[in-house]
C-alpha cells in the first residue's frame, strides 16, 4: 500500500477533482505565488528540474518555459490530474515536460538525479515528512536544491479565512484536527518546517514568509466561487452534508466580504505563503 494512500483517494475522489473543473480560476489567482518560486529558484536554462505534487501541471509548464533547453518532470499521486496536465503540455506543445504517477515520499527518483525540486503547494501532503524530504534529496545531484512554497495560516488568508467563516456561519464549526496533519497549511510553522528539514539532513536551509496578491478571475463573483470550492469551506460544506442551497447562501456570503478587495473590476486578495529552500 502507498504511504500516502489517503492521499491517493482523496485527490481522485470528486474533491481533489475539483482542481480540474476550477483550473483556470486557481491557476490565475495563483500566478503570482508560482511567480514568487520560479523567480526564487534563479532556474537556468539546461537545468533538470522536478515539479512535486504537480496536479494539473501549471508550475510544470511554467517551469519548462523557464528551463527551455532542460527537461522538467511533473510528479503526482492523482492519476486523473496527471491526465489533465500532459493534456495541457501537449496542446501548448511543450515538449520538455513530463509526468510520473507516484508516491513522492518513496519513489526513487535517484536513477536519473536532477538539478532542481521545485513545488507549488505539493509538499505539505506527506504522511511522513522527514523520510520524503530525504527521498527527494536522495534524487537531487551534489548541491541539488529544492524550493518549494507553501500556504501560511488560514488566520493570514483572507482567501480561506473568509469563506471559512461563511461555512461555519451556515453550517456550523469546522472539525477540529491536528494543524501540522497533512494539507493545505501543515507547513504554516516555518520553525517546525525548518527542523523537519534539519532532521531529513539537508542543507544551507531557509523558511520566510512572503506576502503575495492572488488575482482570482471572473470579478467578485468569480473569485466567491473559487475560493469556496476548495479548502476549509469545501470541508465543512461536506463534513456537515451542505447542499447546493447552502453552496449558495456561503457563496454570496463571501462575495460580499471580497467586496473589499475589489476595485470594480479586478480582485486582488492579500495572501500570505511560505517560502522554503534547501540544498541536498
Amino acid at each position: 500500500m502507498p504511504a500516502n494512500k489517503a492521499q491517493a483517494d482523496y485527490w481522485a475522489s470528486p474533491a481533489g477533482l475539483k482542481w480540474i473543473e476550477h483550473e483556470f480560476a486557481l491557476d490565475t489567482a495563483m500566478t503570482g505565488m508560482l511567480d514568487a518560486m520560479l523567480n526564487a529558484a534563479d532556474i537556468v536554462s539546461t537545468d533538470r528540474i522536478i515539479d512535486i505534487g504537480c496536479g494539473t501541471g501549471a508550475s510544470t509548464l511554467q517551469t519548462a518555459k523557464r528551463a527551455s533547453s532542460g527537461k522538467v518532470v511533473g510528479v503526482d499521486i492523482s492519476e486523473p490530474l496527471l491526465e489533465r496536465a500532459t493534456s495541457r503540455a501537449n496542446s501548448q506543445g511543450i515538449q520538455n515536460a513530463s509526468f510520473i504517477l507516484a508516491d513522492a515520499q518513496t519513489y526513487d527518483f535517484s536513477t536519473q538525479p536532477f538539478d532542481l525540486l521545485v513545488s507549488r503547494l505539493g509538499m505539505s501532503f506527506f504522511s511522513d515528512t522527514v523520510a520524503a524530504f530525504k527521498n527527494l534529496s536522495a534524487g537531487l545531484k551534489k548541491d541539488g536544491r529544492m524550493i518549494f512554497v507553501c500556504w501560511a495560516s488560514v488566520v493570514e488568508n483572507p482567501w480561506f479565512e473568509i469563506p471559512k467563516k461563511a461555512a461555519e456561519e451556515r453550517l456550523g464549526s469546522q472539525p477540529k484536527g491536528d494543524p501540522n496533519a497533512p494539507g493545505p497549511t501543515a507547513f504554516q510553522d516555518c520553525h517546525r518546517v525548518a527542523e523537519l528539514m534539519s532532521q531529513a539532513g539537508v542543507s544551507n536551509i531557509e523558511a520566510r514568509p512572503v506576502n503575495i496578491v492572488l488575482t482570482p478571475p471572473g470579478g467578485v463573483a468569480g473569485a466567491a466561487r473559487a475560493a469556496s470550492k476548495v479548502g476549509p469551506a469545501a470541508r465543512i460544506m461536506k463534513a456537515y452534508s451542505g447542499t447546493e442551497i447552502d453552496e449558495g447562501a456561503i457563496e454570496r456570503s463571501v462575495i460580499s466580504a471580497f467586496e473589499d478587495f475589489s476595485d470594480g473590476k479586478d480582485v486582488r486578495v492579500p495572501a500570505v505563503v511560505n517560502l522554503f529552500s534547501c540544498a541536498r
